[in-house]
């Protein structure tokens, strides 16, 4: 249920569109640039063989952005990520109680690794670059869950 809820880019659209609505400024590019990266993660979960390109496409710009403005995640999504929301879902645990910065600051690492693992060692398959890409595509879902609540 969690995962199938935003599983076609059609319901994941109509969530980013709702989150967008009178958004502006640096909340808006943050939301912007989460969507455009789910979306890219998304369309190619299932085909390893274009993983590199992936990566190489996902933007990090709006975040170091805001991070270095020192912009407040709170005027995102006040509170913690609930238990509720990830009830049942024991990989996801470890997370509950999260605020809107740490998870935003925990996609946005993965991005990182990603990239650098795609740089420095790209045909190393002890780094599961594939299954990383999953985590990352999970990390977001639970991270626009979270907005959304």
């Amino acid at each position: 249920m969690f995962f199938s809820e935003l599983s076609s880019i059609a319901a994941a659209a109509k969530t980013f569109q709702s989150l967008l609505r009178n958004t502006r400024g640096m909340k808006r590019s943050l939301l912007l640039e989460l969507q455009k990266n789910f979306n890219l993660v998304h369309l190619f979960l299932d085909n390893e063989s274009k993983v590199t390109s992936v990566i190489n496409k996902l933007d990090v710009r709006a975040y170091e952005e805001a991070v270095r403005s020192e912009f407040d995640f709170k005027s995102i999504k006040r509170g913690k990520l609930s238990p509720r929301i990830i009830a049942n879902i024991k990989q996801l645990q470890p997370y509950a109680g999260w605020t809107t910065e740490q998870l935003f600051e925990n996609v946005y690492l993965k991005i990182h690794q990603l990239k650098n693992i795609n740089e420095i060692d790209p045909g190393n398959e002890k780094y599961r670059i594939g299954i990383r890409l999953k985590n990352l595509h999970k990390m977001m879902l639970l991270l626009i869950k979270h907005v959304k609540s």
